[in-house]
This record gives structure tokens, C-alpha cells and sequence, in this order.
């Protein structure tokens, strides 16, 4: 998969390129360097010492010296956050960008990260998980590498934006039991508070039957789709592109899978894809609900009223969010498996 989130031990990843944020001199702080000092020897700290001070934004690359199964150790001086008026989002940014173009010139297929800055560095919380995928997603369109994103959980993530919060409150009022219209006949002794809550009830009503109307609308869309009930779900996937007139490179690129497990899909007409594949083609393809809903069902799959992750794609379908990468941030703070391969 192109860009993976993780919540992980960096020494469990295996990737050809590790990260390691620190500071302009290069020194060993509770990342990567100290890590090596501890498995290994003091052969990187030399190296280091040798290549100090860089600055902020700047990486260098080094040999792994036997650290975990990386090839190499690239070394990133991080700013410190301290207004936001220093350009601390720029420098940021580019150590990701000079990361990323040091394990480019080694022709590295795989590299792992740190959520640089997410806490010892006092980036406002959420900020540097933006920051990082924007860069990486920006790289994955031009070039083919698999990028690891660690963090340390939820906290990492910014769970006051708009969109999570919307999402809250769309998973609160589908996914909670209806009460019963016998919680409704009490035995009150205020004559006005039955009214009151009639009202209320009457008027979500509404709103949930207009939610409903949309979502009815979604599913019986009636563009210019064909159904054909013997092909596999490799052939419908194949049919489906051809119809958008989309490459290959665009949808496999949207839907954070990499071009040799896409090729090996296309290519194999039995193949029987993942649940988190076959929505994350619906999402590199930019499908409708119905349309979404047919390619699933060639691989056997539905999307189902009653589970987090099938009504959090429902929502980002209907509201035609098709960024994958906020929609697996999404997935990942309801604690959800994210899209891909």
C-alpha cells in the first residue's frame, strides 16, 4: 500500500529507509539514534557528528549500521513550533519533501516515518499529520514508493475538525436504538413536557425521512451504468474505468493501491479482493453509492446499516469525499481497518 497509518513499534517495520527527526546538530534524542545506541553501536553517532549542524527542514542519509532490516537512516532536523508566524509549516514540510527525494535518489521502494513533531517538537495537535500527508500524498502522484506513517494513537490526530465531528454526529443518530413509543406515554405531572417532546420527536423525524431521501436517491442513480451478472469483479472494475475513460495510474493512485498489486487484480479474472480493496476502486474511481454498491457485490460484499466502517463510507460517498487519505484518518480515529490493499 502506497501510504500506511500505523500504530507501531518502528523496529516491527520492514522498510528499506528508516526516518529519524532530530534536532540541527544531529544528536540523539528518544528517536531513532537512541534506538541504535541501544541494539546496536556508536558507529551512526560518528557519522552524524561528522555531517552537523544542518538546518531546519534538511535531511542527510546515511547506512543503516545493522539497525532493525533498514539500508539506510535518514536524519531530519525538525523545527520547534513557536507561533506560527516562522514559517514552521514550511520547514516542516520539507522534511518530509528532502526525505522523500533522499530515499527517491536511492531508488528505495519503502520508508518509514515517525509522525515527526507530534509531540516534543509543540506543533499544535493534528498539525503535523496534515502536514505529512499532504507532502506524501503529493510525492505517491508522481512516483511509486510504499510509505510507512507511524503515530502514537488517536492523539495525533485533530479531533475537534468539522468533519470528524459531522461523522460523530451522523454515527450517533443512524447507529443508536430507537426508543420505543412507550417511553413516550409517561406518567408526568407537567402537562406541557409530553408536548415538548413530541415536537422534538417530530422534527428529527423529518430530518432522518430527508436523510433517507438521499440516500434512496444515491442508490437508484440513474447515469449511464450497465449491469452484467456474469462478469467477475475483476472484469467490472476493467468495465468500470473504461466507461469514465479513466488510466489505470489515476484510480489505482486514488485508491492508495500500488501498481503491481493493481495490475495483478486486473490481470486475474477470479481474483477476490479485500472488502477495504474493492471500496478503496470504488473511491479511486469516484463511484456513486449504486455503482459502489454493484462493484461490491461482484466480490461478494455489501454495505451494511448496522456497522461503523460501512456507514462511514456511506457518508463520505454521499458527501463525494473521495480523498482517500481523509477517509482512512477518518477510519483510523473510529478505530476502523483503513482502504487499500
Amino acid at each position: 500500500m502506497p501510504l500506511t497509518i500505523r500504530q507501531e513499534d518502528i523496529r516491527n517495520i520492514k522498510a528499506d529507509i528508516a526516518v529519524n527527526p532530530t534536532d540541527r546538530f544531529l544528536s540523539a534524542s528518544k528517536n531513532i539514534v537512541l534506538l541504535i545506541n541501544q541494539f546496536s553501536n556508536e558507529r551512526l553517532n560518528k557519522e552524524l557528528s561528522s555531517r552537523a549542524p544542518i538546518e531546519a527542514g534538511e535531511a542527510i542519509i546515511t547506512d543503516s549500521f545493522g539497525f532493525g532490516k533498514f539500508r539506510y537512516i535518514i536524519c531530519t532536523c525538525v523545527p520547534h513550533y513557536i507561533d506560527g508566524e516562522q514559517n514552521e509549516e514550511e520547514a516542516l514540510a520539507s522534511c518530509f519533501r528532502n526525505s522523500l527525494a533522499l530515499a527517491k535518489e536511492k531508488n528505495a521502494g519503502s520508508i518509514v516515518f515517525p509522525l515527526i513533531s507530534a509531540d516534543e517538537f509543540n506543533f499544535p495537535k493534528g498539525r503535523p499529520l496534515k502536514v505529512a500527508t499532504d507532502v506524501i500524498t503529493s510525492f505517491l502522484q508522481a512516483n511509486e514508493m510504499n510509505v510507512f506513517l507511524l503515530v502514537d494513537g488517536k492523539d495525533s490526530f485533530d479531533t475537534a475538525d468539522k468533519l470528524f465531528l459531522d461523522v460523530k454526529d451522523y454515527l450517533e443518530r443512524k447507529l443508536r436504538p430507537q426508543p420505543s413509543m412507550s417511553m413516550h406515554v409517561g406518567n408526568s405531572s407537567k402537562q406541557g413536557r409530553p408536548k415538548q417532546e413530541k415536537k422534538k420527536k417530530e422534527y428529527d423525524s423529518a430530518k432522518y425521512e430527508k436523510e433517507a431521501e438521499l440516500i434512496e436517491a444515491d442508490y437508484f442513480y440513474s447515469g449511464d451504468i450497465t449491469f452484467e451478472p456474469d462478469e467477475s469483479f475483476s472484469e467490472c472494475l476493467v468495465r468500470m474505468i473504461d466507461e469514465r475513460k479513466l488510466k489505470d495510474p489515476e484510480v489505482y493512485k486514488r485508491a492508495n493501491i500500488d501498481r503491481k498489486h493493481f495490475n495483478h487484480i486486473i490481470n486475474t479474472k477470479n481474483y477476490q479482493p479485500k472488502k477495504e480493496t474493492a471500496i478503496a476502486l470504488a473511491i479511486g474511481m469516484k463511484l456513486n453509492l449504486n455503482e459502489t454498491k454493484e462493484l461490491l457485490n461482484k466480490a461478494g460484499f455489501a454495505l451494511s446499516d448496522a456497522f461503523v466502517f460501512d456507514q462511514i463510507i456511506r457518508y463520505c460517498i454521499r458527501n463525494r469525499i473521495y480523498n482517500i487519505f481523509d477517509i482512512n484518518e477518518l477510519l483510523f480515529k473510529f478505530d476502523q481497518k483503513t482502504l487499500g490493499c
